[in-house]
This record gives C-alpha cells, sequence and structure tokens, in this order.
C-alpha cells in the first residue's frame, strides 16, 4: 500500500508544536504496519523562518519532498507543489492531507479527486471550539469557501481523541471518522539521567519542579498557569517552573509579565530539543497542561512516559489520565490547577505510584508501532470499498512502473 502524505510543515520544523513530531512518529512507524510512506511538504520553519534542507530529501528514514516556501505565504504556498501533486497522485493508493487551513491541504485534496484517489483529512485539533475561537472570522470564511467541500468529499477523517471526534462529528460533514491517537517513543524516556537540567538551571535537587512543554501561544492559556504558579509558591516557596517550547509570534513578551513576583522561579528555556526534552522531563514532579484546546496534547503523553505525573484541566482530552491514576484532571482556573500541583507534589510517595501508572499506560496503549497498526487498518478499509470507476482503472496501468523508476530515483516523484 502507497500513502501520501501531505502536511505544511515536517520534521525539522518542530516550531510548530506537535504536529511535525507526530506526523514524523506516523510516518517513521507506518513501514512497519505494511505502508509504503512518502512526504510532500514546505520549507516552512516558523517564525517566518525556513528550513535549510533540499526539495528532495530523507528525514529520520522517512522520504519527504521539501518545497521551497511561496505564494500566499500565510496559507503555506509552495512553489511546484501543484504540479507534482497534479503529476503524482495517481501514483498512490491514498492521500493523507494533515491539518485544515493551508494551500497544500487544498491542492492536495483536489488532486486526489482528480487522480481518482481516496483521501484521508486529520484536522490535528482545528476543527475544536477554542481553535476555531482563534481568528474566528477568518476561518468561517475558509471554512465555507474551501475546507467544507474538502472535508465533505473526503474518504475518512481522523481523530486523536473521542473529545476531537465529537467536535468533527458537530460539523455533520457525512464522513466516517475513525479516532486513532498520537504515539509515543517511550524507549526515548530511558535516555538522561536525573540532575542534568536541575543542575544547569540552578534548582536544588529537593525543590518541586513544574514544567509546560509546548508552544508559548494564547490558546495554551499560560495567564492561568501565572496564576497558579503564584497560588503554588504561597505553599509552597521551594517551587519552581520550567517552559519549553517556541515563542509564537512574540506572546512570551505579553504574557511573561503575568509571572510578577514569581517570575525568578520560572526558567524560559525556549524551543528544545528532543534530549533537553527528555532531560527535564527527567527532573520535573510534574506537567502542568491548561489549553483551552487540544485534540491531543502530547506533551501529556510525553510526561506520562517519563513517569511523570500530570495535571490537565477538563478542556483537554485526558480524562484516561484520572481514571487510570497518573495524575489529576482540574477545572481550567488557577485555583485548581494550583490545588492539583500541590497535591502531587505534596507526597513523593504518591506522585511516584501516579507516575509508574502512567509509564505502564504509555507502553501498553500508545507506542507509536501500535498507532501505525491502526491508522493502516483503517487506511485498508478505505481502499476496501467500491472500486474506482473503470476510466481511473486504465489510467492506472502503467503505475507500477512508474513507481519502480521513482523509487531508483529515475523519477520527477523524487
Amino acid at each position: 500500500m502507497r500513502v501520501l502524505h501531505v502536511t505544511p510543515y515536517f520534521a525539522p520544523a518542530f516550531a510548530f508544536g506537535g504536529p511535525p513530531r507526530n506526523i514524523l512518529g506516523l510516518c517513521r512507524s507506518l513501514p512497519g504496519a505494511g505502508v509504503d510512506v512518502q512526504v510532500f511538504t514546505t520549507r516552512a520553519s516558523g517564525g517566518g523562518q525556513r528550513l535549510d534542507v533540499p526539495e528532495g530529501d530523507r528525514y529520520d528514514g522517512v522520504v519527504v519532498r521539501y518545497f521551497p516556501c511561496g505564494f500566499p505565504r500565510g496559507r503555506f504556498g509552495a512553489r511546484g507543489l501543484a504540479a507534482a501533486l497534479s503529476r503524482d497522485a495517481g501514483l498512490f493508493d491514498l492521500v493523507h492531507v494533515h491539518g485544515l487551513w493551508h494551500a497544500p491541504g487544498w491542492l492536495a485534496a483536489r488532486a486526489a479527486r482528480r487522480a481518482g484517489r481516496r483521501y484521508v483529512i486529520s484536522p490535528r485539533g482545528m476543527l475544536d471550539a477554542g481553535a476555531l475561537a482563534h481568528r474566528a472570522g477568518r476561518k468561517r470564511l475558509a471554512f465555507h469557501l474551501m475546507e467544507r467541500r474538502h472535508l465533505a468529499r473526503a474518504a475518512l477523517l481522523h481523530a486523536g481523541s473521542e473529545r476531537e471526534a465529537r467536535a468533527i462529528s458537530d460539523r455533520r460533514l457525512g464522513v466516517p471518522i475513525a479516532t486513532v491517537p498520537n504515539g509515543v517513543d517511550v524507549l526515548a524516556a530511558d535516555w538522561p539521567a536525573r540532575g542534568r537540567l536541575r543542575h544547569e538551571l540552578g534548582i536544588a535537587a529537593d525543590a518541586p519542579l513544574i514544567v509546560f512543554v509546548g508552544r508559548v501561544h494564547p490558546i495554551k492559556r499560560l495567564d492561568l498557569l501565572a496564576g497558579a504558579f503564584a497560588r503554588l509558591r504561597a505553599s509552597e516557596p521551594r517551587a519552581r517552573l520550567a517552559i519549553a517550547g517556541p515563542d509564537d509570534n512574540g506572546y512570551r513578551r505579553r504574557v511573561e509579565p503575568l509571572f510578577g513576583a514569581a517570575a525568578s522561579a520560572v526558567r524560559w528555556l525556549g524551543e528544545v530539543g528532543d534530549a533537553d526534552k527528555w532531560a527535564l522531563l527527567a527532573d520535573a514532579d510534574a506537567l502542568v497542561l491548561c489549553s483551552d484546546s487540544e485534540s491531543f496534547g502530547s506533551s501529556a503523553l510525553e510526561a506520562m512516559a517519563a513517569e511523570v505525573p500530570v495535571v490537565v484541566t477538563t478542556t483537554c482530552p485526558w480524562e484516561e489520565i484520572e481514571r487510570e491514576g497518573c495524575g489529576l484532571v482540574v477545572s481550567q482556573d488557577a485555583s485548581a490547577i494550583a490545588r492539583g500541583l500541590l497535591y502531587i507534589t505534596g507526597d513523593r510517595e504518591r506522585a511516584r505510584a501516579m507516575g509508574a501508572r502512567g509509564r505502564a499506560l504509555a507502553q501498553s496503549k500508545y507506542s507509536w508501532d501500535a498507532v501505525a497498526r491502526a491508522m493502516a487498518d483503517h487506511y485498508r478499509a478505505v481502499l476496501s470499498r467500491a472500486a474506482a470507476p473503470a476510466v481511473v482503472e486504465r489510467q492506472l496501468r502503467g503505475r507500477n512502473r512508474l513507481w519502480g523508476e521513482a523509487r531508483r530515483g529515475r523519477s520527477p516523484l523524487r
């Protein structure tokens, strides 16, 4: 089975948060489930920067074609992408589009239909109420002009959680919805030794360390975290907070003053690589996630893989955390978040037990191999439906020959 993944950003463009990492994790694991993968993406890197990569390349074993950024820049336009999709979409059995509101997705959906190919769309949380509230006017217009048509003609819509599945269902698109979570590299959490990041950040070994991992963006509600941390410090003055993640459009300048008197206990780490992220989690006593909206919330899963208890708010799709005893689910207000953090950091034995249960859950349910197998099963179900029209079948007679040439580097596909 051959699947083309189309996304506006891909590894190593990790400034865009969880999606590039999650799409990489899926594409890296799908070959083990019998799926031959290729990615079409742009060189967008976040903050107006561009990835310094060749147009045709591999990343971590995944065949990727990075297209130069072009018009419209605000919608991840890419020079040459439309022509490549028009030419090559028919070489694949299925097209998988990631995210909404971007030109690569619109072009991919149209090219798939013209080639007689079914396509899957992963909205990646972009139909959740909290996400739709940001730049709501533009999104309403884009939804009615472009996005609804592409979504309604998809063969399958992919949700990362049951909550996201309900949000997609509320749009009444009449398309099947499959819920497949993101995964985590559980083995990566074994890498670091405890203490390195604390030493580098000047944090005492016995000081409660709270961490946030994610974009510094209004939807993440760091303003609530500021209030919660101030309340926690009133009861536990030794507490420290580390915020790791890229600054989205200078939002840090707006939110940092809200930490006020607790500012000296806050470490702003910016965007961190995988090694430093796992080292930070190794040193953490709790992770907090209080976003207005999350389709999944990968940082919570990564914390569990690293045996770190989690405090999440009810606005995040992680009811399982409390049900499985891996942490707490609290109201989305500063007082409730502070009480949850104090409950965890106030009893180290209880926190260790929560962390162990989280690690077991991550291993049993959220390995990337298990996620890839589930996604591959959904791909096969889509392809097993009624065959494409005969006229399309005639167009595909030479596909295997062309694909073989592409894999040997003698086709425009590469």
